[in-house]
């Protein structure tokens, strides 16, 4: 038996090693192998008829965007889209794509369009992007992961698009909602821009702030009226709802309803119909009557007709209440964006001007000194203030009544008053501020704009 074993199991070997021979050269090189997969996807890509349907969200908290794309076997990509910057120039383009093989198959966006643009959002920190690694294929659809996010990478789906998708496309409300992204701040950074959702046959008004870039909206509160004095005579009834949001056949769509209760009615939100808008919004100074603000008008699916304008109520500065606020002088900016102590009336009447100072309504060591006044800090320390009118903070917005009166820690030069007078003047021109938060370490700083004059002051307390 052990002379009969070894030819057998020579024999056995010699047939596994020329098996081996034969399926090594039966199966491809690695760069023919590399290469039909490109070509398969390729094929993939520019096989249907009517390209593909994209509802691009870069981040879980971002709204969609809807984009169609139509890839040819030359390298070029046409991107129609819904986003609305750089003129509509991202409406209609074609771009030049790649797949990669660098790390398995990746789809590569090669020129600037729309997905380099949404990447590059508040200096390339909203999470867009414009290189994907191949997942799988999923029935028809092909699935893409991102390939630049470090942990929970965003997963597209390219879904084979219908002829009737085009429709879907909201251009002309896309354009307009960009519109109401004009009262923001100058200075910073800005702020995100507020609305007020008036739902008139309710009499009720929902305020929100939208951030038309990511496409998410915080519902924060509603109120009964449908002016900002009617809502604030009445009980507010928060809301603090978070949720994207998408452009659809004329439609804002939310991807989370939320429901208000206000006034008697307790009505679900699921989408608003937005079809007629002009430039006649109201003006959002007291005391200046043009009506030159986007106003979009439409209705609920729930609740009516509804007319959508620009607000700066919002609870966003909620927590602007009694205390001290001060701040270095060239903190406080005009309409352009100019510090008041570097080219404007700061400058020309108190130069040696180092600070300003508002005492809202709390009770200070010195009890000479107004509290409610406001003014400034002199190098030398010492303080010019005007009083005002007691007041309180109504959700986020202050009313400032001035009046003639005055407290000086020292005896100031002669024509102070008459300076003090003017600059008190200019900066609450108007008599309302509205505050809003500012994110900042450590700190609690706070943002009053000046709905009259667009003057804005930061204040640290």
């Amino acid at each position: 038996m052990k002379i009969l074993l070894k030819p057998i199991a020579l024999l056995l070997l010699t047939l596994v090693v020329f098996s081996c021979d034969n399926e090594n050269e039966d199966i491809p090189a690695v760069e023919d192998r590399v290469s039909s997969a490109i070509s398969a996807l390729k094929a993939d890509l520019v096989s249907p008829a009517n390209g593909w349907r994209l509802n691009y969200r870069p981040t879980p908290d971002a709204g969609a965007f809807l984009m169609l794309l139509t890839f040819d076997e030359s390298g070029n990509v046409n991107i129609r889209s819904d986003v609305a910057n750089e003129g509509g120039s991202y409406f209609d383009e074609t771009i030049t794509y790649r797949i990669d093989s660098g790390q398995g198959l990746e789809l590569i966006f090669e020129t600037f369009g729309v997905f380099h643009f949404l990447f590059e959002l508040d200096q390339a920190t909203f999470g867009a992007e414009f290189e994907w690694a191949f997942d799988k294929r999923e029935g028809v659809d092909l699935v893409f992961t991102s390939i630049s996010d470090i942990s929970d990478p965003t997963v597209i789906t390219l879904t084979p698009a219908e002829p009737s998708d085009d429709g879907l496309f909201s251009r002309d409300l896309s354009a307009n909602l960009n519109k109401f992204d004009t009262l923001t701040g100058q200075i910073f950074g800005g702020i995100l821009p507020g609305q007020q959702v008036q739902l008139t046959d309710g009499n009720v008004s929902i305020f929100w702030t939208i951030d038309i870039n990511k496409r998410n909206i915080r519902a924060e509160f509603a109120g009964v009226g449908l002016t900002v004095t009617e809502v604030l005579s009445n009980t507010i009834s928060n809301i603090g709802h978070t949720t994207g949001y998408a452009l659809l056949d004329g439609k804002i769509v939310l991807d989370e309803p939320f429901t208000i209760a206000a006034g008697g009615i307790q009505r679900t939100i699921s989408e608003l119909r937005l079809d007629d808008f002009d430039q006649l919004g109201p003006s959002l100074c007291m005391t200046d009557p043009s009506t030159t603000l986007p106003r979009y008008r439409g209705f609920t699916n729930t609740l009516g007709n509804l007319t959508m304008l620009n607000s700066y109520l919002s609870s966003r500065g909620a927590n602007f209440t009694s205390s001290v606020y001060s701040v270095n002088v060239d903190f406080l900016f005009d309409d352009q964006g100019n510090a008041l102590a570097q080219t404007g009336s700061i400058n020309d009447k108190f130069p040696t001007a180092s600070g300003f100072v508002m005492f809202y309504g709390v009770q200070l060591n010195d009890p000479n000194i107004p509290i409610y006044s406001a003014g400034l800090i002199m190098e030398d320390g010492e303080i010019y203030v005007r009083e005002y009118q007691p007041t309180i903070t109504q959700v986020n917005r202050v009313t400032i009544t001035l009046l003639d009166s005055y407290y000086y820690s020292a005896t100031p030069p002669a024509g102070t008053e008459q300076d003090l007078k003017d600059i008190t003047d200019e900066i609450f021109a108007g008599g309302e501020m509205y505050a809003f938060d500012e994110e900042v370490p450590g700190a609690a700083v706070f943002r009053l704009i000046n709905p009259c004059n667009r003057y804005e002051i930061f204040l640290v307390n």
